[in-house]
């Protein structure tokens, strides 16, 4: 399995035909029981949010079987997860939440050389596009479907997941890059991923970026905390 670029043909053409791959079906649907699984384990924080250990499966599945079969994963995953663990109002938009978030792990590590560098980029965007942007969007629309479109509770949970995600980021992206590189060595065994990948180590710039995006993500909920809420509140500013 060579490394290949992202933006080829041939790329996507590999990454659809592993739908016809029996080994990637196989783990795909490994992948899909995890993850449906771990919806059992979970730390509540609010009101429709909560601490998940989703990403880390899906991280891992998305590396062996690709962006495509990654977007079939996501839509089974919640689907079957919401069925067997129902948590809350059902709304079908959060679907592609999962999807997409499969669909960037994919993209960023399928048949690449995975980097730890590579690693805190795949989560940052998962983090901002899926968990912040996207989530923040659909609950807003779901709260303007089911209830006061002006509902306070949307507020404090969107504010409490973007804390989450900021506050979150480096220890998630940390686990991720641990639990990938160690397996790393059997998936190499197992001619799942590419013979030449190397392994995964935590360089000096590394640890300072982590710590200077925990120090800012800290900084920035502090600084929302003491200086701009009652700002914000006072001239109803809505994010999202």
């Amino acid at each position: 399995m060579p490394f290949q670029n992202s933006l080829s043909r041939n790329y996507w053409r590999a990454a659809a035909n592993e739908l016809k791959n029996t080994r990637s079906l196989v783990f795909a649907s490994f992948i899909v029981v995890l993850r449906i699984v771990v919806k059992a384990f979970k730390i509540p924080l609010a009101a429709g949010l909560s601490i998940t250990f989703d990403c880390y499966i899906n991280s891992l599945g998305s590396m062996i079987y690709g962006p495509v079969v990654g977007l079939c994963v996501g839509a089974v995953s919640d689907t079957l997860g919401y069925l067997i663990f129902p948590s809350g109002i059902y709304f079908f938009p959060f679907i592609f939440v999962e999807m997409l978030s499969s669909f960037i792990f994919g993209l960023f590590f399928w048949k690449r050389q995975i980097t730890v560098s590579r690693v805190l980029a795949a989560k940052f965007t998962v983090n901002l596009v899926c968990n912040i942007i996207l989530t923040s969007l659909f609950t807003k629309w779901m709260y303007t479907y089911f209830s006061d479109p002006k509902a306070a509770t949307y507020n404090i949970i969107n504010l409490v997941r973007i804390v989450k995600n900021l506050v979150m980021f480096p220890v998630e992206s940390v686990l991720i890059v641990l639990i990938l590189g160690a397996f790393i060595p059997a998936l190499k065994s197992m001619k799942l991923i590419a013979a030449g990948q190397e392994d995964l180590v935590f360089r000096k710039k590394h640890i300072i970026l982590l710590v200077v995006t925990a120090v800012v993500s800290v900084g920035l909920v502090l600084f929302y905390i003491f200086y701009l809420k009652d700002y914000v509140s006072a001239h109803n500013i809505k994010l999202f």
